[in-house]
C-alpha cells in the first residue's frame, strides 16, 4: 500500500484490509459492485470508526451504501448529529465531508480508491488522522452508480491477460455499446442530481439533505492523453446563482490537492476545461445548497494499461491520484473547518437577504394534466422544497388559476436558490461556451402554466396544505353501458396500456362530446378514450375491474355513462372514434446510436408507459422481418443507408400500416433516404471572417446549441397533441439541425415559434434560422405513418410536456 499512500503508514491490525477480502491488491483487477460491498461490509464490521448504511437500491436492485468514517464517539452518536444538522444556523459540531466515486461507470479508479481511502481512514494511526475524524464525519459513497460500474469491471476483466495490453487499439480499452458509463437505462447519472428521474439519485439527494455536507468531492475519470483536473474550473463559466465566495474557497481547497499531486509528480490543472454551471451535476449540486461541490478528473486508462501522449497509463497510477486527492479534500475540510461552517451559515443567511430584496416572491402554477403536475410536485418535494395547493380560484394577468389544480411556492425559504435556478429563463451569459445544458427551466418541462409573483399578488393567494389526490376517482353511473377517460392526465397512457395488456377494446375520440354523466354533463376534448362494455352483467363487471385496476391507481378519473347518446358533438358509436391497436415497438440500439436518448426512449415506455420495448442492433434488423411490430423507432445516432431492398422493404412495411419514428440525426438519415417527403436544410458555409486563433473558441461556441430551451407553436387540433391544453410546447435544442417548412397541409404537428428562444444561449443567426421552421412533421404513407422530431422529445427522461407528443406517436399514429 505504499505506493498508493506514497508513505509507509503504521495501520492498526483490526481492521480489515481490502486485499484480505478481495484476494488481491486494489488495482491488480477492477472490483465489482458486489466485491465492494462486500468490503465496506467487512470494514465496518471489524472498525468502530465505521458504520455502513444502505441508502437505496439501483433499478437492477444493488444496494446503495454510504460508509460513515469518525471516532468511535462520533459514530455512536450519528443519529443525533444528524439531527443537530437540520440547524445550520446553531450547529457547533464536526465538519461533514462526502466523497463520491464513479458516477460514470467506467472511471473506475474512483470507485476502487474509495476502498483505500475508506481503509487507511479506519486502521491508520497517524496524529492528523485522529485529529481528522475527531473533527470530521466522512461519508464515502464508494460506487454512486453500481449497475453501470458492474457492466464496466466485468468487460474489462474479461479481456485481461497474464501480460497487460496497452494498445488503445485493443478490445479491452474499447467497450461495446451501451459502455458502463450509464446505469441501467443508459441515462447519465451526472445530470440527474437536479432531475430525480432515478432511485439512484433520489436516494442520494435524499441523504444530502439529511446531512448538508460542507465539502462534496465528485471522482471522475476523462480522455487517457489527458492529466489531472481539479477546480475551480473557468473563472467565467460559473452559474451566476454561485456566490464568489464559494468560487474563492474552492480555489483555497485547490492548493491542497495541487500539493498533494505536487508531492507525487502527477501533472494536473485547474482552471480550463469544465465548468460550475448546470445544478443538476454532483460537482455543482452543492454549490447552491450551501456545500463547496469539487470535481475531480483523472486520465482514464479505460482498463488496466493504456498508452497515452504522457506514456504508458497504469490503472494503480489513476488510483493513486484518486486518493492522493480524496485525503488532500480532506485535509483542507480539517485545517479550513471553521472557515467552512461559517461559510454554510453566511449562505443561508444571504440566501434569505436575497429572497427578501428580490422583487419576484414567488411563483404559481396550474395544468388540467394531473400527471405532470404530481411528477412536477415530486421533483420538487424531494428537494425540500415547500409548495402550496391554491385553496381559491384566482386569475393574474389574465390567466385563471383554478383551486385543486393549482399550487403556490413561496421563494421565502431555505431552498431560494435551487428555485431561481429552477424557474428562470436567462438568456444572457457571461461566457456562452457551457460544459453541459445552459438552460433547465422545469415548468417549460413540464408544460404547465406559470409565472412569477410579486409581493402583492403572492399575498392575494389563499394557500393552503399541499393536497394531491393519488387514487383517480370512479364517477357516474355504477352500472354503465361505457366508460370514459379523459387524457388530460399523462398516466392515463399506463392505464391504456394495462387494458390494452388484458385484450380489452378501447378507442379514441378524434372529436369532441358532451355527454351525461349523474353529476351532469361533462364535456370530453379529443383524445378521450371510450371503452364500451360488454351486454352480459358478469362480463361486464369482470370488465369494469379491470379498467379500475388499470386507471385508478395510476389516478387517472373514469367516468361511467349510461347512454351512448352525446349532448353535444359525437356518439360514442361514431366513426371518428377510432380503434387503439396495443403497440409493439421496435427500436435500433448499438453502433453509433446514441445511447442516452435510447436509454430515455426506453425508459418512457417501460416506467412511465409500461410497454413492453423491443430493442435490435442496427447491424442485425432485418426490414424484411418486422412485420410483427407497429412502430421503428429510430433515435438520434448515425444509421447506415438503406439498399434498394431495404428500403423497399422498409416502405411497403410502412404503406401496410408501421409507423416510423426519428429523432434528431435520424430525421436527417429519413429525408436523405427519401422515406419522407420532407428536406433538411442544408447550412449555407459563411465567408471567413479572419478571427484571431485566440477568438476560436468564442467563434465556436457562437455556432453551438448545447442545450437551449426553444418554444414551438402547436396545432392543438392534431392528434400527436391530445391532451396538451396549451398553444405552446417547449423543446430542449441541442444541435442546429433546420427543417424546411413543409410545402403539405396538415403534417406540421409543431412549429418554433416567431421569437423562439426561450430560456439559455443560442446566438442571434441560430435563432434567426430556426424560427418558423417545423420542429414536429407527420405524414400518412397509406395505411401507414412517418413521424419527425427535429429535438429529442424525452430528454433527460423528465422532459413531461414533449414527451407527451411521443406517448401520442405510439397509440395514435394512424388517427391522422
Amino acid at each position: 500500500m505504499e505506493y498508493y499512500f506514497n508513505q509507509s503508514i503504521k495501520f492498526s491490525n483490526d481492521a480489515t484490509t481490502p486485499k484480505s477480502v478481495l484476494g488481491h491488491q486494489v488495482g491488480t483487477w477492477h472490483v465489482r459492485p458486489d466485491q465492494s460491498l462486500a468490503y465496506f461490509k467487512a470494514l465496518s464490521e471489524s472498525s468502530d470508526k465505521v458504520a455502513l448504511k444502505e441508502i437505496g437500491r439501483t433499478h437492477e436492485n444493488r444496494p446503495l451504501i454510504t460508509a460513515y468514517i469518525s471516532t468511535p464517539e462520533n459514530i455512536a452518536q450519528l443519529e443525533s448529529i444528524k439531527e443537530k444538522r437540520q440547524d445550520i444556523n446553531g450547529y457547533e459540531g464536526p465538519n461533514l465531508v462526502w466523497l463520491g466515486y464513479s458516477v460514470h461507470g467506467n472511471e473506475a479508479s474512483g470507485a476502487n480508491a474509495a476502498m483505500l481511502v475508506a481503509y487507511r481512514l479506519a486502521a491508520s494511526e497517524e496524529p492528523w488522522i485522529q485529529q481528522l475524524l475527531e473533527n470530521t464525519i466522512i461519508m464515502i459513497d464508494p460506487m454512486l452508480n453500481p449497475d453501470g460500474l458492474d457492466r464496466f469491471a466485468n468487460w474489462v476483466n474479461r479481456y485481461k491477460g497474464k501480460q497487460l495490453n496497452s494498445d488503445p487499439a485493443s478490445i479491452e480499452h474499447n467497450e461495446a455499446w451501451p459502455s458502463g458509463r450509464t446505469n441501467h437505462y443508459w441515462f447519465d447519472l451526472n445530470r440527474d442530481w437536479l432531475l430525480l428521474q432515478h432511485p439512484e439519485s433520489q436516494a442520494r439527494i435524499e441523504h444530502f439533505y439529511q446531512w448538508r455536507p460542507h465539502i462534496v468531492g465528485d471522482f471522475h475519470e476523462m480522455g487517457t492523453n489527458s492529466t489531472y483536473f481539479f477546480q475551480p474550473g473557468v473563472p467565467s463559466r460559473q452559474n451566476p446563482l454561485t456566490s464568489e465566495e464559494n468560487f474563492e474557497l474552492t480555489a483555497e481547497i485547490s492548493e491542497f490537492h495541487a500539493k498533494a499531486l505536487d508531492k507525487l509528480g502527477s501533472a494536473y490543472y485547474s482552471k480550463e476545461s469544465f465548468d460550475d454551471f448546470y445544478y443538476g451535476k454532483g460537482s455543482t449540486f452543492p454549490d447552491i445548497n450551501g456545500g463547496v461541490g469539487i470535481l475531480f478528473e483523472q486520465a482514464s486508462s479505460r482498463g488496466h494499461l493504456q498508452d497515452s501522449v504522457n506514456g504508458p497509463l497504469s490503472f494503480p497510477f489513476a488510483i493513486r491520484n484518486q486518493v492522493a486527492t480524496s485525503f488532500s479534500t480532506l485535509e483542507a475540510s480539517l485545517r479550513l473547518k471553521d472557515k467552512l461552517q461559517q461559510y454554510q451559515k453566511d449562505f443561508f443567511v444571504q440566501q434569505a437577504d436575497k429572497a427578501d430584496n428580490d422583487s419576484q416572491k414567488g411563483v404559481i402554477f396550474t395544468s388540467t394534466d394531473k400527471g405532470r403536475l404530481q411528477e412536477f410536485l415530486r421533483i420538487l418535494k424531494g428537494h425540500h422544497i415547500e409548495v402550496n395547493s391554491v385553496k381559491s380560484t384566482i386569475e393574474i394577468d389574465g390567466v385563471e388559476y383554478p383551486s385543486g389544480m393549482s399550487y403556490v411556492v413561496s421563494f421565502d425559504q431555505q431552498q431560494y436558490g435551487l428555485l431561481k435556478s429552477m424557474f428562470e429563463t436567462r438568456t444572457k451569459f457571461k461566457d456562452n461556451t457551457f460544459y453541459d445544458v445552459s438552460a433547465w427551466t422545469l415548468p417549460l418541462a413540464f408544460n404547465v402554466e406559470y409565472q412569477h409573483l410579486r409581493r402583492g399578488e403572492l399575498e392575494d393567494v389563499e394557500a393552503g396544505a399541499l393536497s394531491l389526490p393519488e387514487e383517480g376517482r370512479w364517477i357516474g353511473s355504477q352500472n354503465p353501458t361505457a366508460v370514459v377517460i379523459s387524457w388530460d392526465n399523462f398516466n392515463a397512457a399506463k392505464g391504456l396500456t394495462r387494458v390494452l395488456k388484458q385484450d380489452i377494446n378501447a378507442k379514441v375520440s378524434t372529436e369532441p362530446f358532451t355527454i351525461s354523466v349523474k353529476q351532469g354533463p361533462v364535456e370530453f376534448k379529443p383524445g378521450a378514450i371510450v371503452i364500451q362494455l360488454p351486454g352480459g352483467a358478469q362480463e361486464k363487471v369482470e370488465t369494469m375491474s379491470l379498467v379500475k385496476e388499470a386507471f385508478l391507481p395510476a389516478g387517472v378519473d373514469i367516468y361511467g355513462v349510461d347512454t351512448g347518446l352525446a349532448l353535444d358533438g359525437i356518439d360514442l358509436g361514431s366513426p371518428s372514434i377510432d380503434a387503439i391497436k396495443m403497440p409493439r415497438p421496435l427500436m435500433l440500439i448499438g453502433g453509433e446510436v446514441m445511447s442516452y436518448e435510447a436509454g430515455e426512449m426506453w425508459h418512457l415506455m417501460d416506467t412511465r408507459m409500461e410497454l413492453p420495448l423491443s430493442m435490435q442492433n442496427t447491424t442485425s434488423v432485418n426490414f424484411n422481418q418486422i412485420d410483427d411490430y407497429t412502430h421503428l423507432i429510430l433515435v438520434d445516432g448515425m444509421y447506415a443507408d438503406l439498399k434498394p431492398q431495404e428500403f423497399q422493404a422498409l416502405t411497403e412495411w410502412i404503406m401496410e400500416g408501421g409507423t416510423l419514428i426519428v429523432t434528431r440525426a435520424a430525421v436527417e438519415w429519413a429525408t436523405r433516404n427519401r422515406l419522407v417527403q420532407f428536406e433538411v436544410v442544408i447550412p449555407e458555409e459563411d465567408e471567413p471572417e479572419n478571427h484571431d486563433f485566440s477568438q476560436r473558441d468564442d467563434v465556436i461556441a457562437e455556432g453551438i446549441i448545447g442545450g437551449a430551451i426553444y418554444q414551438a407553436e402547436l396545432d392543438n387540433s392534431h392528434p400527436l397533441a391530445y391532451g396538451l391544453r396549451l398553444p405552446q410546447v417547449h423543446f430542449t435544442k441541442s444541435g442546429t439541425q433546420v427543417l424546411k417548412p413543409a410545402e403539405m397541409d396538415f403534417v406540421t404537428v409543431a412549429s418554433y415559434s416567431k421569437k423562439p428562444l426561450v430560456a439559455g444561449y443560442s446566438s442571434k443567426e441560430n435563432i434567426e434560422r430556426i424560427k418558423n421552421t417545423p420542429a414536429v412533421l407527420a405524414q400518412r404513407l397509406e395505411r401507414g405513418s412517418i413521424i419527425l422530431f427535429n429535438d429529442n422529445p424525452v430528454f433527460r427522461g423528465y422532459w413531461l410536456g414533449s414527451a407527451r407528443l411521443m406517448v401520442n406517436s405510439l397509440f395514435f399514429s394512424t388517427a391522422f
